[in-house]
């Protein structure tokens, strides 16, 4: 479980919403994001909606899609 403190600092970066953004950007589904990730949609949309925070090689395999 992660604390409030930990919590409120990752909410800052604003994640889910930039993950969003460049995927709406790119015209990718969800689906289609997995695909190119390895990771399912379930998992994607958890993350676009802040009710889970990536690991960091979750957070790499989807930058190195977007190129960021």
């Amino acid at each position: 479980m992660l604390s409030d403190t930990l919590i409120a600092g990752l909410r800052r970066y604003e994640i889910g919403s930039k993950l969003r953004a460049l995927r709406v950007k790119k015209k990718l589904g969800l689906v289609q994001l997995g695909e190119h990730t390895g990771l399912s949609a379930a998992l994607l949309s958890k993350i676009e909606r802040g009710n889970l925070f990536p690991t960091l090689p979750t957070l790499l395999r989807i930058a190195m899609v977007f190129g960021v």
